[in-house]
């Protein structure tokens, strides 16, 4: 069996509590706005849809599912590809309206309360 680590950061300044941190964030309000987690169904036959033919609650729900999967990348020391979905998460996020750039922004330099 794999052995799971907790990475100590992704970088100098991106730690894990930060990451967890914004995965708590966007699953609430997630969560709160009616959203399951759900990946897309039949993802391969998506690639290269338009995204006018992808709802916005399908979206939505695909980004809840994404911060699923992400916290287990962390916990299996995948941070390249945590950080990258973390990413992708947040353009999800500001595509279907739920935080603007300015909003995310504060929400990557966020410090800790």
């Amino acid at each position: 069996m794999a052995k799971f680590m907790e990475p100590i950061s992704l970088s100098d300044e991106f730690t894990t509590d930060h990451a967890h941190w914004m995965l708590d964030r966007y699953c609430k309000i997630l969560t709160e706005s009616g959203h399951s987690p759900v990946p897309y169904p039949d993802l391969e036959e998506r690639i290269g849809a338009s995204r006018l033919q992808v709802p916005h609650f399908e979206t939505l729900n695909h980004a809840l599912w994404m911060c699923v999967k992400t916290r287990e990348f962390i916990r299996q020391g995948r941070m390249a590809k945590s950080y990258r979905w973390i990413g992708m998460i947040q353009g999800l996020l500001f595509t279907n309206g739920v935080y603007n750039l300015a909003e995310l922004r504060e929400h990557n330099r966020h410090q800790g309360e």
